[in-house]
């Protein structure tokens, strides 16, 4: 199976020193943002007051994942940038995720890898997403626990292969994905917190 091997080891030292964590919002679930136009002057980097997107700074994404239809949000810490793009709105137990690209940076890339974690909660979910090569498309919406015959799932805890991840349980977790255009060799790192909220939210 392909890993996330297009991450550098510099991105995971971005991720330990810069992720921060997000907490649970208890408000009622939203309508799902609807997809906008992405261009240089109206995309989430921009619009989050971080500035053009750029494949050579991890603070300016040039893609980004929506999860159950739902955009996310950078802010900062103590002055400093965080890297994720934080999504306010908790989401049900099987959401659906997204990617959005800056296309004149990245053009349609078809490889997309990452990983979810657990951040906060109980469950110790732990898994690596992998397209096969060449058939991931951005803008469509997938079940991020059972995205389909063009994915592979593998526990990171055991190390086996798995056809789909179980209804994710209360709490927060991580998307720390890549995704890459294997004809021009350019790629993009998107990292999205989301929550998922309890049961009796629904």
């Amino acid at each position: 199976m392909r890993t996330v091997r297009f991450f550098s080891i510099t991105v995971f030292i971005a991720l330990g020193s810069w992720v921060g964590c997000a907490h649970a919002d208890k408000a009622k679930p939203l309508a799902p943002v609807k997809p906008v136009k992405i261009t240089a002057q109206s995309n989430p980097t921009t619009d989050g007051g971080r500035g053009t997107p750029s494949l050579d700074d991890f603070f300016r994404p040039a893609a980004w994942i929506h999860v159950d239809g739902q955009a996310g949000m950078f802010s900062s810490e103590r002055g400093k940038p965080k890297l994720e793009w934080e999504i306010k709105v908790p989401v049900g137990a099987s959401p659906t995720f997204r990617v959005e690209v800056f296309e004149p940076l990245l053009g349609n890339p078809k490889d997309f890898s990452c990983t979810l974690e657990t951040i906060k909660g109980s469950g110790k979910t732990a898994y690596a997403i992998s397209s096969k090569e060449g058939k991931f498309s951005s803008e469509t919406e997938y079940s991020l626990l059972k995205p389909g015959n063009d994915f592979v799932i593998r526990n990171r805890n055991s190390g086996d292969v798995v056809r789909e991840i179980a209804p994710l349980e209360p709490g927060t977790y991580v998307i720390a994905a890549g995704i890459k255009n294997a004809k021009t060799g350019k790629e993009a790192l998107a990292v999205t917190y989301f929550t998922v909220r309890d049961g009796d939210e629904e």
